[in-house]
């Protein structure tokens, strides 16, 4: 039991991060293409930049927990170089977006986490296409006066 305290807490503590992060970054990007809607020419290309960026800091902060967990002797990754701080973000990639490469694995509590991971980083992207497709619907829908 003891071995599964430290990855659910670090999973548990990342996953708040994360959902906090993407539910703020979603309301921003929603609330300021409502006031530049009409001001700028690809309002679209703002909102996926939001969200892009939003997914990119959720994997860093993945990343940082492996790295953490690797510290702390509570696990590593095996293969490739593994060893520095690209390897853990390439890693967490592969993790988040479910791709699962496999030239890098994780060991021990590591691996608990990265299957967090992939769960949570499905449902995120989930919820931006989600919120991708309800803008495109509200700025390409024709307007009725």
């Amino acid at each position: 039991m003891n071995d599964y305290v430290v990855p659910l807490t670090v999973s548990v503590l990342v996953i708040a991060l994360c959902l906090y992060l993407h539910s703020r970054a979603l309301r921003m990007g929603a609330s300021r293409i409502s006031e530049i809607e009409n001001s700028i020419r690809y309002p679209m290309l703002v909102v996926m930049i939001i969200i892009f960026m939003t997914h990119l800091i959720e994997i860093m902060l993945f990343a940082i927990a492996f790295w953490g967990m690797a510290l702390a002797g509570t696990g590593n990754l095996v293969g490739a170089h593994t060893s520095t701080a690209a390897d853990y973000f390439y890693f967490s990639i592969a993790s988040y977006t479910t791709l699962g490469i496999g030239d890098i694995t994780p060991e021990g509590s590591m691996r608990l986490v990265a299957g967090i991971e992939a769960l949570t980083g499905l449902l995120l992207i989930a919820w931006s296409a989600s919120f991708t497709y309800l803008t495109m619907e509200r700025l390409w829908t024709p307007r009725k006066n």
